[in-house]
């Protein structure tokens, strides 16, 4: 009989966090800060003013006028998430608790990714088993764009684990109702998180409607009632939901239901993102309905996404509506448990990408925005993991069972491996990182899919910037704004002498990221400058990120200045020989009898090797490269 998950599992999962999160913290100051980064440092910081004032004048901050002043900033989204950037930028400011500014503010976001890798692997352990459990949390940690996100001060990881833990809380009240209130928080903190929220109470009620069916079946057949038909998560996420999301927000205390319906129109007219796919450029709906699966395959490590499959496909039979199962699927060893955990899982991976790849949705940027999916995908890769360890155990002879033990150990660290690698080689660009399945980083390249977006590669520039400006200069940012430019000198990646310009003809150096929206830059760059060859490339397996133009007036400055170099170190040449000169006639003046001596002295030969200082009134004609005009003889 398997052992209940208890306090031993929790403190390998908080083990687990702890580690990631470490990992997170140490490569954090490679990433420059994302477009969307530096709006949330802007909001962050206002509500930190709010949060001071709080504690200095609680009466007047909590009036509509102070209120408003400080949180009208970024007022389009949910107030948790940046409520935890500020308070941690208010420690960063008091302790200097971080080694950089951008740190302070994503540290948030990165306890987010260990507190989820935490949860998922309880999720699984309590579903599949503590191997599926293990696997499932490294899996997630191991996809290169979920490590590069799990860096951020942004919503996508928050929501992930908010979401997470609403589905678990509410599986956990099929059971124990007392579970339902926690449900309720979890649902209002992820409410107060990001609007990905507003899906789950469909994913839920489809759930839910699996479970009434086969209770109802169970009694029918005279056995035990194992689950209730009173639905208290839904009272719970009713009543206590609201309250919180409300009462977290600030913004809304005030004209509370014109600013929730001004919120909600916002998103659901929300503005189109352009990006690339397949070598299109969508500036408006709709996307290809495969997109959402397609990028899937072309961005999670292939092993993962297999072991999902195969997991799925292991399950297949529970995913069956009560009945059907066994009219359909008469002959099998999987049965679906009271609360149809399957089900819920198949349910909570397929909603979001169903969502954006419906032809209404707007038209977002990258595959954070079906990232509530992944915890779903990696435990359907546990329970794959889980099946290809017992095949691998039963394949083994008989004198090798007791050798089964290290079976899923070796195959986890097989599986893991490549994953792993991928993740490592993408850092720092993780954005642009493509899975084996679509030839890397190369081979999308070749299919025209987006190389980035979020105007975020200007970091890894800063060397090349610091070595090429070394008395400052200016830069124009193409897609990076001028907070996360700002926050880039702060932590020390960008030169504090070179800043930013928002006139391309006014900056000595012009940045151009490669998106195919971007061509037009290019083209202004070529004109403007006079040359169509960048004078730096930054890449990531040979293809291009970002291209850096030079101003034709750098290239006259420094040439200038060379030939400036050049004459003043002429004129001290021809000054030197001068002085020199100068000293042997000063020396011969002096004492002439040793002059004398040493003229009768000298061989015949005219050699005079060894004897420094024998050389008398010698006339050295200047340099040829010296400028005659230097030459104080004349």
């Amino acid at each position: 009989m398997k052992r209940p998950v208890g306090y031993r599992d929790h403190l390998f999962g908080l083990l687990l966090a702890v580690v990631y999160i470490a990992m997170l913290m140490a490569t954090a100051n490679d990433y420059a800060m994302t477009r969307d980064e530096s709006f949330y440092v802007s909001a962050a910081e206002q509500y930190g003013r709010w949060f001071e004032a709080l504690a200095a004048d609680p009466a007047d901050a909590i009036t509509q006028e102070t209120v408003d002043r400080f949180w009208v900033h970024n007022h389009e989204h949910p107030a948790l998430a940046k409520s935890f950037f500020a308070l941690s930028n208010l420690a960063q400011e008091e302790w200097e608790v971080f080694d950089s500014a951008t740190k302070a503010h994503r540290f948030p976001g990165m306890v987010s990714a260990g507190l989820l890798l935490w949860l998922v692997f309880i999720f699984g352990a309590r579903v599949y088993g503590r191997p599926a459990g293990i696997f499932a949390a490294i899996a997630l940690g191991a996809m290169p764009r979920f490590f590069y996100h799990a860096h951020l001060n942004c919503f996508d990881v928050p929501i992930v684990l908010m979401l997470t833990w609403t589905v678990y809380c509410y599986w956990r009240s099929l059971k124990n109702p007392w579970w339902a209130l926690w449900f309720g928080v979890a649902f209002g903190l992820s409410l107060e998180t990001k609007h990905n929220t507003w899906i789950v109470p469909g994913i839920l009620l489809i759930h839910w409607a699996f479970v009434v069916l086969r209770e109802r079946r169970r009694r029918r057949a005279g056995r035990a009632p194992r689950s209730s038909y009173v639905p208290h998560w839904v009272i719970a996420m009713l009543v206590i939901a609201p309250v919180l999301f409300v009462a977290l927000w600030p913004w809304m205390w005030f004209d509370t239901f014109e600013r929730i319906g001004r919120y909600i129109g916002f998103h659901v007219n929300h503005e189109h993102y352009v990006y690339q796919y397949m070598g299109t450029s969508y500036w408006q709906p709709p996307f290809p309905m495969g997109l959402p699966f397609v990028l899937t395959w072309y961005t999670v490590p292939a092993i993962t996404v297999l072991l999902g499959l195969a997991g799925l496909a292991s399950r297949a039979r529970a995913l069956l509506p009560p009945g059907l199962d066994t009219r359909w699927w008469p002959r099998g060893q999987v049965e679906a448990d009271a609360r149809a955990t399957d089900v819920l899982f198949f349910g909570a991976l397929l909603a979001p990408m169903v969502v954006i790849a419906m032809p209404s949705s707007p038209i977002f940027g990258g595959t954070k925005h079906w990232f509530t999916a992944y915890p779903y995908l990696v435990l359907f890769a546990g329970a794959g993991f889980r099946r290809l360890s017992q095949v691998a155990r039963h394949l083994l002879p008989p004198s090798q069972r007791t050798f089964g033990r290290m079976v899923p150990v070796l195959l986890a660290c097989l599986c893991l491996a490549p994953a792993v690698l991928e993740t490592a080689h993408s850092h720092p660009h993780g954005l642009a990182s493509y899975a084996y399945a679509a030839g890397g980083v190369p081979g999308a390249a070749d299919d025209g899919m987006n190389r980035q977006f979020w105007g975020y590669t200007h970091g890894p520039l800063g060397e090349w910037f610091r070595e090429t400006m070394p008395d400052g200069g200016s830069v124009y940012l193409c897609d990076a704004t001028w907070v996360s430019w700002h926050m880039a000198q702060r932590d020390g990646l960008i030169p504090q002498n070179v800043r930013a310009v928002g006139e391309l003809t006014q900056a000595d150096y012009a940045m151009v990221h490669h998106e195919e929206h971007f061509a037009e830059v290019d083209y202004q760059a070529w004109a403007a400058f006079g040359s169509v060859a960048p004078v730096e490339v930054l890449t990531f397996d040979g293809v291009p990120l970002v291209s850096v133009y030079e101003n034709p007036r750098v290239r006259r400055r420094r040439e200038a200045q060379a030939a400036q170099v050049a004459r003043a170190q002429d004129a001290e040449d021809a000054e030197d020989a001068e002085d020199a000169e100068d000293a042997e006639d000063t020396e011969a003046a002096e004492d002439p009898e040793d002059a004398e001596d040493a003229e009768d002295a000298e061989p015949e030969s005219g050699h005079l090797e060894g004897r420094p200082g024998a050389i008398r009134d010698v006339h050295r004609p200047a340099p040829a490269d010296v400028d005659p005009r230097l030459d104080s003889d004349d």
